[in-house]
């Protein structure tokens, strides 16, 4: 999975006042210049903000852990937010909801983070840290994949992807057959680079290339139980 996406919508942030506070001048305690957010090994940026001594923060979060590579017919993992901590010179005073808190696959949700800012007027970023159960889940990332058959090898052009996932989760990927066979070429077996296995492919061989303008074959592959790191190498067989 991909997590590039995990944070979605804009940054919400509320000074902490009270309501019989006497009413006086408003003087920024500290400038965030950026906010940056550490998840899965992964950092996301948002824009930085002038805030008083006490503010709250509202963090944005969707479980999108397996999105678009999951088959229709399967949901992604369940992940539980067991801690989230903000770097030194803040404090973080509270977290709302309270953790750990489960979040479902594919729901929104927004920590809100009651953070006490840096003395002496300090202007820089600010680092906020979460923390997942990742005990069932492994991390996978490809650094490209390569299509072969038996008299050559072909890399697909921006095939980069990574993602944490569930110990033997399947996962897809549509693979254009036209970059590497030909037109009325016989497919009668698909293979792949462990750890990996095939589960599926649509359609399912043997089958022809018998389309001009375009032949795609959906392809469900089966996650290792242990974290990977490389290539992946599908070979398409006459």
């Amino acid at each position: 999975m991909s997590i590039l996406d995990i944070f979605k919508g804009k940054k919400s942030i509320q000074n902490d006042k009270t309501s019989d506070s006497p009413k006086t001048e408003h003087k920024k305690a500290a400038t965030i210049t950026a906010i940056n957010i550490r998840f899965g090994g992964d950092v996301h940026s948002l824009p930085g903000m002038d805030v008083d001594d006490t503010f709250i923060f509202q963090l944005p979060f969707q479980n999108t852990i397996g999105n678009g590579l999951l088959p229709d017919n399967l949901k992604g993992p369940v992940i539980t937010v067991e801690k989230i901590t903000v770097d030194k010179p803040f404090i973080l005073l509270e977290i709302d909801p309270k953790l750990p808190t489960e979040v479902q696959y594919l729901t929104k949700m927004k920590f809100n983070l009651k953070i006490k800012a840096p003395e002496g007027n300090y202007s820089g970023p600010m680092l906020i840290k979460l923390e997942t159960n990742s005990k069932d889940n492994v991390d996978i990332s490809i650094s490209k994949i390569i299509l072969a058959t038996n008299n050559k090898k072909v890399e697909l052009e921006e095939s980069m992807f990574s993602m944490n996932i569930k110990k033997g989760q399947p996962f897809k990927k549509d693979i254009q057959l036209y970059k590497i066979l030909s037109y009325n070429t016989k497919v009668k077996d698909i293979k792949i680079n462990e750890p990996f296995e095939i589960i599926s492919v649509k359609p399912e061989v043997p089958f022809v290339l018998d389309r001009k303008d375009s032949y795609v074959a959906n392809i469900v592959i089966k996650a290792p139980n242990f974290n990977y790191a490389g290539e992946m190498e599908i070979g398409f067989y006459e």
